[in-house]
Formats: structure tokens, sequence, C-alpha cells
């Protein structure tokens, strides 16, 4: 008998979008449903788990998961999404999730996208 299928997450360690889906899944009491495949850019992990998911995608971005053998889904928002309705839950009652997401997030991407400014001007 084999085994089930487990979703696959496949995340970058330094990826806050990779960070606001984990803790979704971990307020949500999901995370261990999940195998993860966590890399740190240019690890050995990278370039294999980069090679799997090529002939998926256009381009790799991450998170993403195997919600079905064969089946990918990237995107946090979505895969959020995909998640809280199968497990019929509103994200926005999680309080840590809901703090990263609607506060710490939003900050950290506007002051990266002023330092990318600020670099390109360098």
């Amino acid at each position: 008998m084999t085994d089930p299928f487990r979703p696959v997450l496949y995340l970058k360690s330094t990826c806050p979008h990779c960070l606001k889906l984990r803790i979704f899944l971990l307020e949500a009491g999901l995370l261990d449903r999940f195998e993860q495949r966590i890399f740190t850019q240019g690890d050995d992990g990278e370039a294999a788990i980069r090679a799997e998911l090529a002939p998926h995608f256009d381009k790799v971005t991450f998170p993403t998961v195997q919600y079905e053998p064969g089946r990918f889904m990237k995107d946090s928002d979505a895969i959020i999404a995909h998640y809280a309705a199968e497990a019929g839950l509103d994200s926005a009652r999680l309080p840590v999730f809901a703090a990263y997401a609607g506060s710490v997030l939003p900050k950290y991407m506007e002051v990266r996208k002023e330092l990318n400014a600020l670099k390109q001007d360098t």
C-alpha cells in the first residue's frame, strides 16, 4: 500500500511571502499536513528545487505548493486562500497572521521598494 500524498511546500528561507504562508499554516494548525522543502539562496538544495519546479512554470517563484500529484500553485495569497477555504477558516481571524500580513509585511515591502529605488539612483 502506498503512502497517501502529502502536499509539498517549496520555500525560500529568507522570503517574506514564504514566511507569511508558514505563519498562516502554523497558526491555522495545518503545517503538519505538508512536506516542507526549504532552501537558502545559494545552497545545494536550491538548484534541485528550481529544476523540479521549472517544467511547471514560466518563472519559478516562492512560495509554491504541489497540492496534488503533478499539480502546482504559486503566490502566497492564492495558496492561503485555497487552504483557508478547504479548512473553513477566515485567515483574518488568526491574530499573528493578520498582524504580519496586514502590518509587518506591507511595511517591509515599502522599505524594500525604497531601498531598490535608492540603489538605482546611485
